[in-house]
């Protein structure tokens, strides 16, 4: 094998690596990409969750209010 052969063998197996490289950052990030939106969505719907439970805590605290109103002193 000549030196010029060789020399193309590496380039080319160099070449084929970085491709490589290159292609498994960008389905880390697609992945990456993904786990954070769907941390986002959960992070939304738990922040539902919690605006519902604290609706539900306000009249809860209301009716409390109310009975002990009624209560006789």
């Amino acid at each position: 094998m000549s030196m010029k052969d060789a020399a193309l063998r590496f380039a080319s197996t160099m070449d084929s690596e970085l491709i490589q490289i290159k292609a498994d950052q960008m389905e880390q990030g697609q992945q990456l990409t993904e786990r954070i939106n769907s941390v986002d969505s959960r992070l939304k719907d738990l922040r539902s969750e919690v605006a519902a439970v604290k609706d539900t805590q306000a009249q809860m605290l209301d009716i409390l209010i109310d009975i002990q109103r009624r209560l006789p002193s």
